[in-house]
């Protein structure tokens, strides 16, 4: 279970907890040794299991952007299409730019023709968009 998963769990604990509604014996036994561990000396982020391991991101600006890239790995597919396929006919290099300069927040210009390339290679699906 990777830490987004284990971050989601220990908030439906706690919506659970506010609610007042029981929890099922393995999230109550779960936080039970989680707590125990921690007045040990635990550290709570490997207590609760939501310690990140190298590389893993946890927080809502990498959980966010990672949606982020994926409409402008789509935008990009488009924007590089030839015209009669229906894309705009743009070179990777321009799309990269109307991307970046039409989008706050993203990834240095060269970051996102990496991940394009890498998103390309391992694409098993075709982007299309229907014109009107």
């Amino acid at each position: 279970m990777n830490v987004r998963k284990r971050q989601a769990r220990l908030q439906k604990i706690a919506q659970q907890i506010d609610a007042e509604t029981l929890l099922s014996p393995e999230d109550r036994d779960f936080l039970v040794r989680a707590l125990v561990d921690i007045s040990n000396g635990v550290d709570a982020e490997t207590a609760l299991k939501v310690k990140a391991k190298r590389g893993e991101r946890k927080g809502s600006h990498a959980r966010d952007m990672k949606i982020v890239m994926q409409y402008v790995h789509g935008f990009i597919a488009v924007a590089i299409a030839p015209q009669k396929e229906g894309g705009m006919g743009l070179t990777l290099k321009d799309a990269v730019e109307l991307v970046h300069k039409n989008w706050p927040g993203l990834p240095s210009k060269a970051t996102i023709i990496r991940y394009w390339n890498n998103v390309r290679k391992s694409q098993s699906q075709e982007f299309t968009i229907k014109t009107d």
